[in-house]
């Protein structure tokens, strides 16, 4: 299945570049991955999800659901990412009374 089919059956689209792939796990169970083109080659992983196939029809929508899972799990994480970084602009002491 290509990115495009992958797509059109209900998975997000990726930003440039960027693409799903369908592996096992060391115990192996299928597992999605959404991987990023790597620096200089190769790709890294960004988010994965475990393709629960007990819970779909057949495996094609069982593999679009982990899609969808992937996603909304890479953006939870970016979520949790800028929270902490606007956190930490808050580094340091914080005198209570006026600082010196």
């Amino acid at each position: 299945m290509s990115m495009a089919q992958l797509v059109a059956a209900g998975a997000p689209e990726l930003p440039e570049g960027w693409f799903y792939r369908i592996t096992t796990t060391g115990f192996g169970y299928p597992t999605v991955q959404i991987r990023q083109p790597g620096r200089w080659f190769g790709s890294r992983e960004v988010s994965y999800a475990i393709v629960r196939s007990e819970e779909h029809e057949n495996g094609d929508v069982a593999v679009i659901a982990a899609c969808v899972k992937a996603w909304e799990r890479l953006k939870e994480d970016e979520d949790y990412a800028r929270k902490v970084r606007e956190a930490l602009t808050l580094r340091g002491d914080h005198d209570p009374r006026g600082g010196r």
